[in-house]
């Protein structure tokens, strides 16, 4: 189920909303909202995620790669929760359906598989961004793969497929819902990266910004907004810039939560130094999209391989 919300250019200066995800993730603030029971709260806002060991370089190099035909766009991928299909219990459920925000184990492994199978390249931000000012030229078999929100669970079960092809992927964290303490894995609830994981998949993933603590919504005029658009500017650059302090000043990529952003947010994320910011809009990048308006395609608990195939090509 999918709520389309039109899309008005920046030099407008109207609102852009971009909530492609309707119901689904209003399922997921929902969780949010409802930590796991090991959360006593967020991570203090004066507390640095230790990612020391990660910072080697190697995700700035950007690769050179023999290229015979070159992408004219690039599909990012956008997944949430990876859950194996015996682990589904009720509490995944929404009006008697799967939260489609789950990807289960199964179908992701077959996905990975087929990007590996038939030779993509899984590219770093670094390179995405090379790709989109034009600087660089990418083969086209090149996809970007990203997770939103820093699920315990992208961990425990996607990050060892990720790792056995070799691949690299992003993970959008909500640095606030990290825990300092690596509690045991229990698929039914909500858990997010504990700082020892974030270090420990480090080797694959790269983490960016999905704000500290304001993905969520409250109801302005009557609708459900995001804390992006309805809370003062102040609170949302402080925001913004707890959550690049706890990344240790990473600011390579944002993404809205929801997808819900505005011309003021834009500003708001180029001024705090990011140089690209992700939507939720269903189709595939190109060097003609807006900087920080980059559109990724969301992989759901109901996206067939057959489906998944035609969104890559």
């Amino acid at each position: 189920m999918k709520e389309l919300i039109s899309k008005i250019s920046v030099a407008s200066g109207f609102l852009i909303l971009l909530s492609g995800l309707g119901w689904g993730l209003g399922f997921v603030i929902n969780e949010y909202e409802i930590l796991a029971k090991e959360h006593e709260g967020l991570l203090p806002s004066n507390q640095r995620i230790a990612l020391e060991s990660c910072e080697d370089g190697s995700k700035r190099i950007v690769r050179t790669f023999a290229v015979q035909k070159a992408a004219k766009d690039i599909p990012i991928l956008t997944y949430h929760r990876i859950v194996d299909e015996k682990d589904i219990v009720k509490k995944h459920y929404i009006n008697g359906k799967v939260n489609p925000m789950i990807v289960t184990k199964a179908d992701f492994k077959k996905q990975m598989t087929y990007l590996k199978d038939e030779g993509y390249i899984t590219l770093s931000l670094n390179e995405l961004h090379g790709f989109l000012t034009r600087d660089i030229s990418l083969p086209e078999k090149s996809v970007v793969i990203t997770f939103d929100d820093g699920y315990k669970d992208n961990f425990i079960e996607a990050y060892p497929i990720l790792k056995k092809y070799d691949f690299k992927a992003v993970n959008f964290i909500i640095t606030g819902a990290i825990s300092n303490k690596v509690h045991p894995y229990t698929p039914e609830h909500v858990q997010y990266f504990g700082a020892k994981e974030l270090r420990k998949g480090c080797d694959v993933f790269e983490y960016q910004s999905h704000t500290y603590s304001f993905h969520k919504r409250e109801k302005k005029n009557g609708v459900k907004t995001s804390y992006l658009l309805s809370k003062s500017k102040d609170d949302v650059v402080n925001d913004i810039h707890t959550s690049i302090f706890q990344l240790g000043g990473e600011r390579l990529g944002f993404a809205y939560p929801y997808g819900e952003y505005s011309p003021e947010s834009i500003k708001i994320i180029k001024q705090a130094g990011f140089k690209m910011a992700f939507t939720t809009e269903d189709r595939a990048a190109s060097p003609k999209d807006h900087i920080y308006e980059i559109p990724r395609f969301q992989i759901l608990y109901n996206t067939s391989l057959k489906e998944f195939k035609q969104l890559v090509k």
